[in-house]
């Protein structure tokens, strides 16, 4: 069931009231600020007699960041498209250069960028509106005395239409007779052109010759791709949409006269009755239309009335139980028009967007914590050092003239009646601790925005402490985060707008447009292509730098070269075309936009053509043909004596390693044999020490007992100990 003109209606305000309810609640506040921020407004908490000033932190980060995403987008082609079937590079290559021609020629690509990338950085979402633009214009001229011929001229284009045409007769001056045969004193006939009385010649009137007067009107139709930059407050989405992809509801809010409105087709009638009575408040930022609510209707000029107009892609409901996009065009309580459509034109990028969320963070909004404080120091540090320079001086009443006191002229004489009547307060200064909290911010800026002065300007004194390869590690490392913000515009908002731009030019223009490129005059009618092509965004970051990128193709085109010399053209792996694709982008990479002015075109005709030549030519090589083979030869024994050398050399250095293993190994055996033939002789030592030992003993034992036999009733205690010291050194060598 289709929606009546009033539930559409009521539909239609009560998108925008939500949408506009949450925007202005949650999200314009923030704007606002890091507007005031950017534009270094009065903080609010300034006091009279001191310092005022505002740091610039936002600003310097945005414009610090600016340039590098200018210079990625806006120094070569900002996309390129792939086709997804084979043989058909050619018309893609006809796309690429189209689209870009219609981004950077018919619109001012470069100024889009800027704005889009400023609203992004400053106001958290960039937004542009991409439609097609049908722009037709009609002169009508006016034509007096044309002939005939001249008239079929005249109407020859299919654009030229008559509006009105007289047939007129423009009289002929008079001519002379022609001359008549007349008979001579001679007898001779003569031709003779017949005269007056006085000798004159005598003249004859001609037919009028048939002439048009005409009035033609000449229909010019110049329709385009238009791409606009929306305000961020001007653009409408509701609170639960992540993107504009999945949004049921988007619109754009504008201000326009009512001559607007007539002029973009609407019923003047219709026009005329709308009213300014219900329109709700703008929301716009106070430094783009600081004066535009009050001054609505102050004008004597009703044409020239400003009304608040939306347009509207909002998802309705049909009778099958899906709902499909329509756009609505509102404005006065008034619904306008009501159409289907399957594209919506806007199109958003954010520098850090929240998982989740449409709106997400600026540059902005990550410093400006750090503007106020860098603010309070740097009024801080000003406010000492006017007190340092125009310090406060302590005056004794009664013995100083207070006005000579007060009188700062230099020279000036101060009156007093005692040398110690004034006294100079001191006050010390504060700058050797506000510099290096000051360099502090700055390094935090730096790690949340990654604009530092690396990517911005390299201080010289830097080359001298630190190596070439630590700056550049130090500098790839600053320019990560500026390269993560490139990378979500191109992923994001850029790659969208291009496919936006090739739909349009797709579904609209139904004519052949000729354009000039490259000094190539190009034939192009979209009705002929496949609107199914890849967008792939070329923005130039994460393949090295500038010079990093001619080095890789100067060693490409060295390779290149030494194939077709060695191999000829025809060789499978490099053929003529890819040969002048990798100089023409030798050359752009270099700064030269247009390569053909350097190397001409060549088509795959022209480079098998050339191949098969080449081929055919092959029985006798050309002397620098020859020459470069016998380069490459002399360069490949080079590099085959190289390799054996290395490989002796590697072999040697093995057998090297091998015997100092082999000589490790037996010294550890021969240490362990030592430490054996020490053990045994250690072993051998005791043992016979022992044999000594108990062979005393033994002789002492026989000796006791002889003299047990002389005197058995007799003890000799100095024998006793003896035999036990003898005993017990026994068992102590026993236990070793």
């Amino acid at each position: 069931m289709e929606l009546s003109q009033e539930d559409l209606l009521n539909l239609v305000k009560t998108n925008i009231d939500d949408a506009t309810s949450y925007i202005n609640e949650y999200v314009n506040p923030e704007r606002q600020l890091a507007l005031d921020y950017y534009l270094r407004k009065p903080m609010g908490n300034e006091v009279d007699g001191k310092s005022k000033i505002v740091d610039s932190s936002v600003s310097d980060a945005v414009h610090g960041a600016l340039p590098q995403l200018m210079k990625v987008f806006c120094s070569s082609n900002v996309v390129s498209f792939l086709p997804t079937k084979a043989g058909a590079g050619d018309e893609a290559e006809q796309i690429n250069q189209y689209v870009n021609h219609i981004f950077n020629k018919d619109n001012n690509g470069s100024e889009i960028m800027y704005q889009w990338f400023w609203d992004a950085l400053v106001q958290k979402n960039g937004i542009v509106k991409a439609v097609w633009d049908d722009n037709t214009s009609e002169q009508i001229d006016t034509y007096k005395e044309l002939t005939e011929d001249e008239v079929v001229q005249l109407l020859i284009p299919d654009n030229v239409e008559v509006i009105s045409k007289e047939e007129i007769e423009i009289e002929q001056d008079q001519v002379p007779m022609p001359p008549e045969p007349v008979m001579t004193e001679d007898g001779v006939t003569e031709m003779i052109a017949p005269t007056d009385a006085d000798g004159e010649p005598m003249m004859v009137n001609q037919d009028p010759i048939i002439a048009y007067n005409l009035k033609v009107k000449t229909t010019e139709t110049n329709s385009r791709v238009k791409i606009t930059n929306v305000e961020p407050e001007a653009f409408i989405i509701d609170q639960i949409a992540t993107s504009i992809d999945d949004a049921t509801f988007t619109a754009q809010k504008q201000l326009l006269t009512r001559a607007d409105l007539v002029e973009l087709g609407y019923d003047k009638k219709i026009v005329d009755d709308l009213t300014t009575a219900d329109d709700t408040e703008l929301g716009f930022s106070d430094y783009r239309y600081r004066n535009t609510q009050a001054n609505l209707n102050n004008t004597a000029d009703k044409t020239q009335e400003l009304l608040s107009y939306y347009e509207c892609y909002i998802q309705i409901g049909n009778p099958n139980g899906t709902s499909t996009m329509h756009r609505v065009c509102y404005a006065s309580n008034t619904i306008l028009s009501d159409e289907e459509t399957d594209y919506v034109p806007f199109y958003s990028i954010c520098p850090y967007p929240v998982p989740h969320s449409f709106f997400g963070e600026s540059i902005a909004d990550k410093t400006i914590d750090i503007q106020q404080i860098k603010t309070v120091v740097q009024r801080q540090m000003l406010d000492n050092l006017y007190l340092t320079n125009n310090s406060r001086i302590g005056a004794v009443e009664g013995q100083v003239n207070l006005d000579d006191l007060l009188n700062s002229t230099a020279g000036g004489i101060i009156r007093m009646k005692n040398p110690n009547a004034i006294v100079p307060l001191q006050v010390q200064s504060s700058a050797n601790q506000s510099f290096p909290m000051l360099e502090y911010l700055d390094n935090q800026q730096a790690k949340r925005t990654g604009v530092s002065d690396m990517n911005q300007g390299l201080d010289a004194n830097v080359l001298s402490n630190v190596s070439a390869t630590a700056v550049a590690t130090m500098t790839a490392q600053s320019q990560g985060k500026l390269e993560l913000i490139a990378r979500i515009f191109a992923d994001s908002g850029v790659s969208s707008l291009f496919q936006g731009i090739f739909h349009l030019i797709c579904k609209y223009q139904d004519v052949e447009r000729t354009l000039l490129i490259n000094d190539k005059e190009l034939v192009l009618n979209p009705r002929e292509w496949d609107n199914q092509y890849n967008v792939n965004i070329n923005v130039g970051i994460g393949n090295g730098s500038r010079d990093e990128k001619i080095g890789m193709l100067q060693m490409i085109l060295a390779k290149q070269e030494q194939i077709i010399q060695q191999y000829g053209l025809s060789n499978p792996l490099v053929t003529l075309k890819q040969y002048r694709e990798t100089l023409a982008k030798f050359i752009n990479s270099s700064g030269y936009k247009d390569d053909i002015q350097f190397i001409n075109e060549i088509t795959e005709e022209q480079a098998q053509q050339m191949a098969q030549q080449a081929a055919e030519s092959q029985g006798q090589p050309a002397p620098e043909v020859q020459a470069a083979e016998a380069i490459a030869k002399a360069e490949m024994q080079k590099a085959q004596m190289k390799a054996q050398t290395d490989a002796q050399k590697n072999e040697l250095e093995m057998q090297k390693a091998m015997m100092k293993v082999q000589m490790e190994q037996q010294e550890l055996e021969l240490q362990a044999k030592e430490q054996q033939l020490k053990a045994a002789k250690d072993m051998l030592d005791i043992q016979t020490e022992r044999s000594k030992l108990e062979a005393d003993i033994r002789i002492r034992e026989l000796t006791l007992l002889q003299k047990e036999e002389e005197a058995e009733a007799k003890h000799d205690d100095s024998e006793d100990k003896t035999l036990i010291q003898a005993l017990d050194k026994i068992n102590n060598l026993t236990k070793e």
